[in-house]
């Protein structure tokens, strides 16, 4: 079975990627080749489909790129904070960093943001640690929620503080998007979030709304009140007959999305509207990597893999096309490293970023912080509110440590299935 690694050195025609930050015709970015775990380097993939596709030289590849026995004891469903996996911080060489070394992690990083002694925090006004947390990534924030320095609202008013930076560079603002999002039933995914979780990694100039066949008519209405006025529906209008040729090859299936929509604004900022055939979440459940397996919902940010906060993360392709692995590369050129499998010592089946665990969106390996004015509802009740039922595994299963009779993944999600052979 090929690997992701194979079918990029097949690609490789440079030693050097190309990846540009923005939107605009701007200068590219030369950045070294980041080997992947595997040994690979990375290249941008042959231009032979550009003189087709020239519009697509945006910053973000899309992170929707899908194509189309649940066996497993799967992570336990029990939610809790203080339970919670805190996620997997490695040495250069891969190996887990001890609990010793993590403390002194921490230290260093409140001594960077000159707190010279844990109990200062406590005693400070949520102003005061907005303020001096503002830039700090969520790993972090975490293990002071779980040191009990700060909690959950200040975390959830942090990561709000920076939604509302970033949609308003858009000339948006969260609390009118939130709420907009709330009535329609609407998602916020792609590389947008994940500047939320850790910021200086990324700025993307677009952002990816997933939303319903009975909503989207007003989420566009919305947006074009919004200054968003130049709209374009790219799938399935835009759909080429040949894989990864044309605008509409957005991804080899989408089988789970109905239609796709660009819309600009007069300083160049994008927004794709993405309307799924089921619920919001079923195409998040299918990208192309676990990095991108995040989202924002209207009471708070969501990410399925905590792996994603260390800058790791899992592919969810076993045979990825051109676009996916341009994905790939566009996010292992800011420092994620991505690869066929988990690395660290595991259990497979259980550990919840194994390829072959079942997943569920109920499950305690999920992370969840809620935005201040959601912090008094139950998570499991804001996250019904994506699904009564989603539970999946990724694509890559028979590429880990422990053999599998399991050879494809898949996306279930209330009454929609969707097998991942690819």
């Amino acid at each position: 079975m090929p690997t992701v690694s194979h079918l990029i050195k097949r690609l490789q025609k440079q030693d050097e990627i190309w990846v540009s930050d923005s939107e605009e015709e701007d200068e590219p970015v030369v950045m070294p080749c980041i080997p992947s775990t595997s040994k690979a380097n990375l290249s941008t993939p042959s231009n032979e489909d550009e003189s087709e596709g020239s519009e697509d030289k945006s910053e973000s590849d899309p992170d929707w790129v899908t194509d189309s026995d649940m066996t497993g004891t799967g992570s336990s469903d029990m939610y809790s904070v203080v339970d919670e996996s805190l996620g997997y911080v490695t040495s250069e060489d891969g190996s887990l960093i001890g609990e010793v070394v993590k403390e002194a992690i921490l230290e260093a990083t409140l001594e960077d943001m000159q707190i010279g002694d844990y109990r200062d925090l406590p005693s400070m006004d949520r102003a005061r640690k907005r303020t001096i947390l503002q830039n700090t990534d969520l790993a972090t924030l975490r293990r002071l929620q779980l040191r009990k320095l700060i909690d959950e609202i200040d975390v959830g008013a942090i990561l709000l503080d920076r939604l509302d930076q970033d949609l308003r560079r858009m000339t948006l603002n969260a609390p009118s998007v939130l709420r907009m999002m709330e009535l329609t039933d609407t998602l916020i995914s792609g590389s947008f979030v994940y500047p939320i979780l850790i910021r200086g990694v990324l700025t993307p100039n677009d952002l990816d709304m997933i939303t319903t066949t009975s909503t989207y008519d007003m989420v566009l209405s919305y947006l074009k009140k919004k200054g968003y006025v130049n709209c374009k529906e790219v799938y399935p209008q835009g759909q080429a007959t040949r894989r990864g040729r044309g605008r509409g090859s957005y991804a080899s299936n989408l089988e789970d999305i109905s239609i796709i929509f660009e819309l600009w604004n007069k300083k160049g900022y994008k927004i794709n509207v993405i309307v799924s055939e089921g619920r919001p979440i079923l195409p998040i459940l299918q990208y192309h990597s676990t990095p991108v397996m995040n989202y924002i919902a209207y009471h708070g940010i969501v990410c399925l893999y905590d792996i994603t906060l260390h800058q790791f993360g899992i592919m969810n392709y076993t045979d990825p096309s051109i676009r996916a692995i341009r994905c790939v590369v566009k996010y292992r050129g800011r420092g994620i490293d991505i690869s066929n499998q988990l690395e660290d010592e595991h259990t497979c089946k259980i550990d919840g970023c194994c390829a072959q665990t079942i997943r569920s969106l109920f499950d305690r390996d999920v992370i969840h912080v809620r935005f201040p004015d959601s912090a008094d509802v139950p998570h499991t009740q804001l996250r019904k509110s994506e699904a009564d039922i989603a539970v999946w595994r990724l694509a890559t299963g028979a590429l880990c440590k422990a053999p599998t009779n399991d050879e494809a993944g898949f996306a279930l999600c209330d009454n929609r299935y969707t097998v991942l052979r690819r």
